[in-house]
């Protein structure tokens, strides 16, 4: 298959990696000092899909005219976008968001009442945190007109960081890779998010095949220009008329049982309409139905008089309940994937033992991948005990994160789902299992000095962008190895230009987003407070949601005609259920009447409608966040998240 594909182009690497480069620079005022909408903001990211669309509609056609043999390959932009997407999620949630409060907030939040001095300070290395207090003031504070930023202060401890978070992406890059023919090759996953792109680029504007001069896309693309326009307009200008797209269901549940049931919202993305089109049937359906099984679960427990509790490390809406489900479901499904994968594992296995120097590229690079994710592994887990886990709880830490990485990735390039983030956390997993009294106070805090971008708010963690990115180098026909060098590099000069322009506007303007000391008090909480052991009843949820998922595995594998996917389950009661359960139930409805009353024809003629909600919706927010950009005032009007 290899010896069909083109080597990556140097052109579009070095395109990518500076449009990658621009957009880590300005991504962190634009979403912490103005709070524009977001450039990144899941994974299908604004500002990518964006500047894509860009070079196809503008950029390629001037060079057709002036330069033809200039124009950009399908190739070539697909690789542009892949690269971009890649460091996208950096300088915002993915990293930046969360990353810095750690190495300040132990320091600037102390005082003589909490006594964090006496209560967790001596488990803290003095390399893994920022000691100058004037530089740690001024984090918070600002500094003066003319002063510089204390980048000094910061050298070892964002040196390290930075040395930490690129040995992840590495590990992730080699679990990707060995984990790509397993969902590529043998179970075929559909990759929604990377259809769209592929397809523009594929057949750009001026081709005869374009899906540019179909004039059925240009009826959905119309519909969220209007809506956006609208909205867009009425943030700026109150008095222009507002189409609602947000609908809070929770003044109408009033009282027991129905106040259970709240928060409820109805949202509408028509971006995720256009992108749950794509999906099996079965998928879609699932992905709503159960968002409204765990909202009936919650409804039964209040009607039987049971307390529905929130325990530390649930996340978003969810309840312990519900979360802990998700765990369970989550686990068997990496359990079931494992076992699967169990021959193509074995294969590695004998590359690995084996001498031959003549060996396919395909088998080299499950070997590199093979040995580099356990040197990977064993490198995180070394670096996490030197900061202060013990030994022991690193290895179980690492290998938790690695499992929520997988879970959430399969949710991505099956389900569609641009903003994924689970309900449940690494310490929520880790608390409930083993409590609190088996963790050392030392482990505690180093676990917590963690940046919640990597163990709680995970809607632009690395592992889909990679996925999406491997599958997307298939389909335009580039060898897999030359796509991840170029994210690979993507993902170092965003980390530095991240870093660079996080600490920027955080001296500048006091710390926005950036600062904040929740986690901290968060471990005083725990450090202070009574050990708790291994919580059964919410273990016991977990037990029960990995025996249904099995159940919904074995029906699905057994009955042909099962109507209900397995990977709703794995969502129950998650932030991307509880945002995009009604977009998601708007496209399964319409394309199962298209289906049942007018066949495969219909699907295929109305297809590009749905691929125009979601190029209409990219499209838009480009335009907002520029405008937001340049006028240097708040919209208040974020098209894909609040």
């Amino acid at each position: 298959m290899s010896a069909h594909k083109s080597s990556i182009s140097s052109r579009a690497v070095f395109i990518g990696l500076i449009c990658a480069a621009l957009e880590c620079l300005i991504a962190p005022y634009n979403d912490f000092v103005i709070r524009n909408v977001f450039l990144a903001g899941g994974h299908f990211p604004v500002g990518p899909f964006f500047v894509l669309a860009i070079l196809i509609l503008i950029g390629n056609s001037i060079l057709k005219k002036i330069h033809p043999s200039a124009v950009m390959t399908t190739s070539e932009l697909v690789t542009i976008w892949c690269i971009m997407a890649a460091a996208s999620g950096i300088p915002s949630t993915g990293m930046m968001r969360h990353a810095l409060r750690p190495l300040v907030a132990y320091q600037y939040f102390a005082t003589p009442e909490n006594d964090w001095l006496a209560l967790f300070h001596q488990y803290i290395p003095d390399w893994r945190v920022v000691r100058d207090v004037g530089a740690i003031k001024s984090f918070y504070e600002g500094i003066s007109e003319g002063e510089p930023v204390p980048w000094r202060a910061w050298g070892i401890p964002l040196g390290i960081w930075t040395v930490y978070v690129l040995v992840l992406y590495f590990v992730v890059i080699c679990l990707s890779a060995l984990l790509r023919k397993q969902w590529v090759e043998i179970e075929r996953c559909t990759f929604p998010l990377i259809q769209l792109p592929v397809e523009i680029a594929s057949h750009p504007f001026g081709d005869p095949k374009s899906l540019f001069k179909n004039k059925v896309l240009w009826i959905g693309f119309s519909i969220p220009v209007l809506i956006h326009t609208l909205n867009g307009l009425h943030a700026f200008f109150p008095y222009f008329p507002k189409f609602p797209v947000r609908y809070w269901l929770d003044p109408h549940l009033i009282g027991r049982p129905w106040s259970a049931l709240k928060p409820f919202q109805i949202t509408i993305f028509l971006s995720m309409v256009g992108f749950s089109y794509l999906l099996a049937l079965e998928v879609s359906f699932s992905l709503w139905f159960f968002f409204l099984f765990y909202k009936a679960q919650c409804l039964i427990g209040s009607m039987l008089g049971f307390h529905i509790e929130k325990g530390p490390g649930v996340q978003w809406t969810a309840y312990s309940f519900s979360a802990s489900q998700e765990i369970g479901a989550c686990a068997t499904f990496i359990i079931y994937t494992l076992w699967k994968s169990k021959h193509h594992f074995k294969s590695i296995l004998q590359s690995l033992m084996r001498t031959d120097s003549n060996m396919d590229d395909e088998s080299a690079s499950l070997r590199w991948g093979a040995c580099g994710l356990l040197g990977g592994v064993l490198t995180l887990v070394f670096l996490n005990h030197i900061m202060g886990m013990s030994l022991g709880f690193s290895f179980i830490f690492v290998f938790v994160l690695l499992g929520i990485y997988i879970g959430l990735t399969w949710q991505v390039i099956h389900g569609g789902i641009p903003f994924v983030n689970p309900s449940y956390s690494a310490h929520y997993v880790l608390f409930t299992t083993m409590g609190s009294k088996r963790i050392t106070p030392s482990t505690m805090t180093s676990l917590f000095m963690h940046p919640v971008s990597l163990t709680r708010d995970l809607r632009e963690i690395m592992m889909p962008y990679v996925m999406n990115g491997l599958k997307a180098a298939d389909e335009v026909k580039v060898k897999r190895r030359g796509m991840l060098l170029g994210m690979g590099s993507a993902m170092v000069i965003g980390l530095i230009v991240s870093c660079y322009s996080t600490l920027k506007i955080s001296y500048q303007y006091r710390a926005p987003y950036t600062g904040g000391a929740g986690d901290m008090r968060w471990l005083t909480s725990i450090l202070v407070g009574t050990d708790s052991g291994t919580d059964w009843i919410n273990t016991g949820f977990m037990i029960f949601g990995s025996i249904f998922m099995g159940g919904l595995m074995l029906l699905r594998r057994f009955f042909i005609w099962w109507p209900i996917h397995p990977i709703g389950y794995t969502m129950l009661s998650s932030w991307a259920s509880f945002k995009l359960w009604f977009s998601i139930f708007l496209g399964w409805m319409v394309k199962y009447g298209l289906v049942k009353y007018g066949g495969l024809r219909a699907y295929r003629q109305a297809r590009p409608i749905f691929l125009g909600l979601v190029l209409g919706e990219m499209i838009c927010a480009g335009i907002w966040a520029i405008i937001g950009m340049a006028t240097g005032v708040s919209t208040g009007y974020r098209i894909l998240l609040d």
